[in-house]
């Protein structure tokens, strides 16, 4: 949806980034996301289950004081590096524990521009180029800034947040997914423990810290958005620990004593970590794909948990490294349920009944603008997508943000011509899609990819799903992005709009090893196929192999409650039948679907799998399609693309018309390489009640930005 930062899958020390698109039915991953920040990060995992609720049993939470806003999903984590949702998100940035919100030196703007928080900097931060081409920033800090507990914020908050999850220990010792801030000058020395200070950050005073951007991280065309850090209470989560005198490592406070109610306190939280790792491994073994390599990793982890203990208990771990686990197991098993103290418009009240509670908090300074929220209460509250027009006709919410569904938007836009509740609309940053998994199966191949891409009528499927609220792309963008507002008319009469044509099909698989019958050696006959489907579709089992003797198979993946999944299923197979390809759609839920997406097993079952994306902010294909990208989930491998997407990431901030020509042929080779077929990219819509004044939204800007100019008739 918005602000979308590197992370990795939960438990398991690989980055990529992965959101839900808003309440849409089109489950989705998040794409093209910034490879390196150092703002919060963000694990977003979406859930696609509904509440069961009804008009009628609707227990209302509005009232003169408290607006309510509806979502589809919550999943109750609200730090970075867990099976965030989206929706988690919304929470979270209303707290200031996510990307760039609350207290971060940097924040983005209605119309997506990055730029520094001057509410909460004295002055523009100092940047300075050294002799090796890194890149230093010094903040100075308002010090008027406090956290919702009333304790003042330092630089040492914004310190502590990054050393404590870039440490080595950090993700063995918590299970979290945060790899750190990647940026900084000496990140891999001491991510990989071989140092026990993060090389590029500097206290200066209370006031003033800096750090340091790794040379190889520049230039960058979004090159603020590395700038962008945020505080982590260090009062809450590691009382007796300090900085080191240079400020770039952790240390127990200078004559403090190790005591039995620390070893036991981290005994504690690592018997609570052991019964979440045992439990997820029990949960894991009912799983059809669990493996006898799932378990050597979970005996991995239990073992390491278990010789943590022994080392408290025995008193072979030294003071410092107690207190760091006690503040990393704090962080990710106490903090990221229930979060406070916050940094942000609003403080944590409760999560109970699937409903989150928020409350104003006095001691926020307010936006960059000095804006302050000044309804008293939020309530974030899963309910039923199916009837949240009617939740908010009835009163029982206030807002519901994101819905792409074409019937459900006609719905909702019939009420509000009525005067019955208000519509607001902007071009979606992102779009609907099928995704391949390219370097094995028979998705490997380029021309199998391109065919099954022949066999989709996108132009009906779009009519189908969103009714007219929807356009069909052939390249991977989005009808806000501002590269696609410059440069769509000039790239889109240069790509090939792949729509149902079985020649075109025929003429690719042609092309691929899959050119053979069953012998592997007769040539495959395209009008014998054509006259045995026409004869008996049903009963069809003319399909193309290779010399192998290898059938021509490819099986996709969706969510079974996705109308996607559905249309698609209604579409590719029988189409793919006709050109001798075998082509099988399977509806599971979606943490499964995901994990044979990001995990997929070197014989891997299902290679095609149907969602949404949406693009992340800064736009940098690099995670994505790079071979060493972080979120390099279609296995693309392409030494073409390797390179180009090195250039696109490190253009100069300063020559947009460079940036804007590595995107034309991003796009150009996306569209033949093929690792994703675009099927649309939507108009939003979001929807409040009538009592609701002064919100404002963007692909950028959601009810957790508009609550600064929102009021309540």
């Amino acid at each position: 949806m918005k602000r979308k930062l590197t992370v990795a899958l939960a438990t398991l020390a690989m980055s990529f980034t992965l959101v839900a698109c808003g309440q849409s039915n089109d489950t989705a991953t998040n794409s093209n996301a910034k490879v390196a920040s150092n703002a919060n990060s963000a694990s977003n995992v979406a859930v696609t289950e509904n509440a069961t609720s009804n008009v009628e049993d609707f227990q209302a939470q509005t009232d003169d004081k408290t607006l309510v806003v509806g979502l589809d999903s919550i999943g109750g984590d609200f730090i970075g590096g867990f099976t965030n949702t989206v929706n988690d998100n919304y929470v979270r940035y209303m707290l200031g524990t996510y990307g760039f919100s609350g207290y971060n030196t940097v924040y983005q703007d209605k119309d997506g521009e990055y730029k520094f928080n001057m509410n909460i900097l004295t002055e523009e931060p100092e940047i300075k180029e050294n002799d090796d081409k890194s890149k230093t920033y010094t903040f100075k800090l308002n010090p008027d800034m406090k956290w919702s507990d009333g304790e003042p914020i330092t630089s040492k908050d914004y310190i502590f947040g990054s050393i404590l999850v870039t440490d080595s220990k950090y993700i063995p010792i918590t299970g979290s997914s945060d790899i750190g801030s990647e940026s900084i000058k000496g990140y891999e020395a001491f991510h990989k423990g071989e140092t026990n200070v993060l090389q590029g950050i500097k206290y200066i005073d209370d006031n003033t810290f800096s750090f340091t951007i790794d040379s190889s991280f520049l230039p960058y065309y979004y090159e603020i958005t590395l700038a962008g850090w945020g505080p982590t209470p260090m009062h809450a989560l590691a009382p007796n620990m300090d900085l080191t005198p240079e400020g770039n490592g952790l240390v127990a406070k200078e004559g403090y004593k190790l005591s039995d109610d620390d070893k036991a306190s981290l005994t504690k939280l690592l018997d609570s970590r052991l019964d979440d790792v045992k439990k997820e491994l029990e949960e894991a073994k009912a799983s059809e794909d669990f493996a006898s390599s799932d378990q050597k990793e979970y005996d991995t982890q239990i073992a390491d948990i278990e010789k943590q203990k022994a080392d408290v208990e025995s008193g072979n771990a030294d003071a410092t490294d107690i207190l760091y686990q006690e503040a990393a197991l704090k962080y990710t098993q106490d903090y990221r349920l229930k979060p406070q103290p916050t940094a942000g418009q609003y403080k944590f009240v409760s999560y109970e009944n699937n409903m989150v509670k928020l409350e104003l908090d006095e001691n926020f300074l307010g936006n960059q603008d000095g804006k302050k929220a000044t309804i008293p209460n939020v309530i974030f509250q899963r309910i039923n997508p199916a009837i949240a027009t009617d939740l908010i006709e009835n009163g029982d919410i206030d807002v519901y943000e994101q819905e792409m569904d074409g019937a459900k938007i006609e719905k909702m836009t019939q009420k509000a011509d009525k005067g019955k509740l208000q519509t607001y609309t902007f071009n979606r940053n992102g779009y609907g899609k099928l995704v391949f998994i390219t370097d094995r199966s028979a998705t490997q191949y380029k021309e199998v990819r391109q065919a099954v891409a022949f066999l989709l009528d996108r132009d009906s499927f779009v009519q189908d799903f969103a009714g007219g609220y929807a356009t069909v792309t052939d390249g991977e963008y989005g009808l806000s992005q501002w590269m696609y507002e410059e440069r769509g008319a000039d790239i889109e009469g240069k790509l090939v709009h792949y729509t149902l044509n079985l020649d075109e099909a025929n003429k690719r698989l042609d092309e691929s090893p899959y050119k053979f019958e069953k012998d592997g050696k007769t040539p495959w006959n395209y009008d014998k196929a054509q006259e045995l489907y026409n004869k008996d579709s049903k009963g069809f089992d003319y399909y193309r192999y290779n010399d192998k003797g290898e059938k021509l198979q490819v099986n996709q993946q969706g969510s079974p409650d996705s109308e996607i999944t559905t249309l698609i299923n209604n579409q590719l197979p029988e189409n793919a039948k006709q050109v001798g390809m075998e082509y099988n759609v399977k509806a599971v839920d979606f943490s499964t679907m995901m994990q044979n997406l990001y995990f997929p097993k070197d014989d891997a079952e299902y290679t095609a799998f149907n969602m949404g994306s949406t693009f992340g902010d800064p736009y940098d294909p690099w995670g994505q399609y790079n071979t060493k990208g972080n979120d390099n989930t279609t296995k693309t491998n392409d030494p073409a693309e390797d390179e180009l997407t090195e250039k696109f990431r490190h253009v100069d901030p300063s020559d947009k018309e460079k940036y804007l020509d590595y995107w034309e042929e991003h796009q150009l080779w996306f569209n033949d390489y093929l690792p994703e077929i675009p099927l649309y990219s939507n108009i939003i819509y979001s929807e409040t009640s009538n009592r609701v004044e002064g919100f404002e939204t963007s692909p950028y800007w959601g009810v957790d930005d508009a609550i600064f100019t929102m009021t309540l008739k």
